[in-house]
């Protein structure tokens, strides 16, 4: 049944790639069995949550589609197969909303200069005194625990570039008026990685990053961070 199941998976993906929809006997077509077997298996995906069904329509949004993802390659899909059905935008969009549904301000694509040399970030949230400064890691290669090992050695000195930088565009970053700032660089994947940390830098699963969010501040001594304090400037009255 898990052949099937991971079949119909990577059908759904890809018949839903450009409009989040498609047709019951579209996904029976592409699997190559019958209409019932296929109608089984979509249910038991409707009673997981990972889609509806409208009469001969099935809908998904951008969430289930990765978990969806998630699902099949735990079911032994292939990844590349699976990541060709994914759009980056989707990544990033979920990404982004597990920032603003805890309240951080978010900038994706952010480019800067430091040292000479230009340095961009996929995304940033904000959340006085905290900057997340987030890479999302292109799952179309392989994620063993090398390439995660990798990841997070770059995204560190990233940080690390845009915490020096920091002072020098704070208006840019979002960063003005506050009195110190702790930069913490975090990898985003699709998968779980062999580590869940390399060197106090998270690892995060996308469906996870909701969850770390909202308990960032109860490991901000565990996590690996760059601390930059602020002259803030006093008022005439302080003066």
């Amino acid at each position: 049944m898990s052949l099937i199941e991971r079949e119909i998976l990577a059908a759904l993906l890809k018949k839903t790639m450009d409009y989040c929809q498609t047709k019951i006997e579209d996904i029976s077509r592409e699997v190559r069995i019958p209409s019932e077997p296929a109608l089984e298996v979509l249910g038991k995906f409707l009673k997981e949550g990972l889609l509806k069904i409208r009469g001969n329509e099935i809908i998904v949004n951008e969430e289930q589609r990765l978990k969806i993802a998630v699902k099949a390659v735990s079911l032994g899909s292939d990844i590349e197969r699976i990541a060709r059905s994914l759009t980056w935008s989707e990544f990033e969009k979920l990404s982004m909303l597990a920032f603003e549904a805890n309240d951080f301000t978010v900038k994706t694509n952010f480019h800067f200069t430091w040292q000479e040399k230009k340095w961009e970030i996929d995304i940033i949230g904000l959340k006085k005194p905290i900057v997340i400064s987030a890479d999302c890691k292109r799952w179309r290669q392989k994620w063993s625990g090398a390439a995660s090992i990798r990841a997070v050695e770059n995204q560190i000195e990233r940080t690390r570039a845009l915490a020096e930088a920091s002072k020098n565009i704070m208006n840019k970053v979002g960063v003005d008026g506050w009195e110190y700032a702790y930069f913490i660089p975090i990898v985003l994947s699709l998968l779980p990685s062999q580590h869940k940390f390399y060197e106090r830098t998270p690892i995060v699963p996308i469906l996870q990053l909701k969850d770390f969010l909202q308990n960032i501040m109860v490991y901000i001594n565990d996590v690996n961070k760059f601390y930059v304090p602020y002259a803030v400037q006093r008022s005439l009255d302080e003066i």
